[in-house]
């Protein structure tokens, strides 16, 4: 691997005019490539430190008329103490600047709990922290192969729509060199 880029540089060493730009082309080219779309929404899974706060959580998600409308949860199929909240277009969405969000619901009910997403198709990662509605030790890694770049940068359109929103969820780029067989 190379050193980090962030999404603006990867846009910019890509040849690319604009984030919003690069993000539609490079979802279509994966379309047109694989024959698949990322239209799915993004589900992230929270682990909580206990089983009340995840309890609370997820009450609070299925009984709140704020929430029930904006987020599905499910209880993980492996890990007691995780959760799984699908029903945003995007991961920012689940921890951006526009409330509520999930964040609100950790700040209201005083909750901690680990965050972990990966993305299919291209294993995008991103993991953080909340604690009491702040997010905190975060990081978004794209690992991009020179091969076949559209198979990661497709994806780009479940994580964020802007410049800021990439760089709110501290997302950094590697372009990986990859061997033609």
């Amino acid at each position: 691997m190379t050193k980090g880029l962030t999404i603006a540089n990867l846009v910019h060493s890509m040849k690319g005019h604009d984030i919003t730009t690069f993000i539609r082309d490079q979802h279509y080219q994966f379309t047109e490539r694989f024959g698949l779309n990322y239209d799915e929404p993004v589900m992230v899974t929270l682990k909580f430190e206990s089983h009340q706060d995840a309890h609370d959580f997820y009450n609070e998600i299925r009984m709140n008329p704020t929430y029930v409308q904006e987020y599905t949860v499910t209880s993980h199929p492996f890990h007691e103490l995780s959760l799984c909240v699908t029903g945003q277009a995007t991961l920012y969405d689940y921890f951006g600047s526009r409330e509520p969000n999930l964040l609100t619901i950790s700040r209201d009910l005083d909750l901690r709990f680990e965050i972990e997403f990966v993305q299919s198709y291209s294993k995008t990662t991103f993991t953080g922290s909340v604690n009491h509605g702040e997010l905190l030790s975060r990081q978004c890694l794209i690992e991009v192969s020179d091969v076949l770049p559209e198979l990661t940068l497709g994806g780009l359109v479940q994580i964020g729509r802007s410049e800021r929103e990439f760089e709110d969820l501290l997302t950094r780029c590697y372009i990986v060199k990859g061997m033609s067989l």
